[in-house]
């Protein structure tokens, strides 16, 4: 008896696991990690150099028809234009089912209304708002850093988002006491597009969907900060690789 619920416990918990592990190596060797060269230099900077360090930066994109993006361009844009591009590709990847869900789910707790806010799709788009302050976007789960096209070194949209403090500063402590790992301050995403450039006679162009983690200094750990452990790294990972598929295959759909 006891070796059945033994079963009935393992099994499942052994096919779930299996399962994550399958889907997550589709997703890496659909969207290996691309050089630190495709991002911009603030997307890999800490939100306080002085006291925090990024300790990696990851970066994912897909080949795309130029077309399914210029079908998402606002009416009064230039769909020639690479800001225009690029603001229709960070409003595609918002606008996902992942992450509409997760923002409506913020905005249920948070406001009592199942609705995901901001998604950049007013007329403002992801311009800064009343008294200049930044836009908030996914009911305040991320705020505008860098608008599209903002200076040299724009590279799309930049969002950055900040962890609660009551969480972090627990693992902080625990991590005084000898616990292995810690909690992000927080992080940033990056929305961009390349140029377009000729396969077979059409025209593509690369979305790409970029993420960097800061985390705070301890002088203590010197050279070994303590991070995240690498499997919830990984499943961080496999989250952003299907953030970028689904959205992919959306733009795809509606173009064919």
């Amino acid at each position: 008896m006891r070796s059945k619920i033994l079963a009935y416990i393992v099994l499942p918990f052994g096919a779930t696991v299996y399962g994550t592990h399958i889907g997550l190596n589709h997703l890496e060797k659909k969207y290996p990690n691309r050089p630190l060269t495709t991002g911009s230099k603030l997307l890999q900077t800490p939100n306080n150099p002085q006291t925090q360090h990024c300790p990696y930066t990851d970066i994912y994109s897909a080949r795309i028809p130029i077309q399914a993006l210029v079908a998402r361009c606002k009416p009064n844009s230039q769909p020639s234009d690479k800001t225009a591009l690029e603001d229709a590709w960070a409003r595609s990847l918002l606008g996902s089912p992942i992450l509409k869900t997760e923002a409506s789910i913020f905005g249920l707790l948070s406001r009592g209304t199942y609705e995901p806010g901001d998604l950049g799709n007013t007329e403002e788009g992801f311009k800064s708002g009343a008294m200049g302050k930044p836009r908030k976007l996914m009911n305040g789960i991320m705020e505008v850093q860098r608008q599209i096209g903002a200076d040299d070194d724009s590279n799309g949209l930049l969002i950055s988002w900040k962890m609660a403090h009551e969480p972090r500063l627990f693992f902080e402590r625990i991590a005084r006491w000898g616990y292995p790992w810690r909690l992000m301050s927080g992080g940033r995403h990056e929305m961009s597009v390349s140029g377009p450039f000729e396969v077979e006679g059409r025209s593509f162009v690369e979305v790409r969907f970029a993420s960097a983690h800061d985390y705070e200094v301890f002088e203590a750990e010197v050279l070994k900060q303590k991070i995240l452990p690498e499997w919830t790294n990984r499943l961080h990972r496999g989250f952003a690789r299907l953030v970028l598929d689904i959205t992919v295959r959306e733009l795809e759909k509606s173009s064919d």
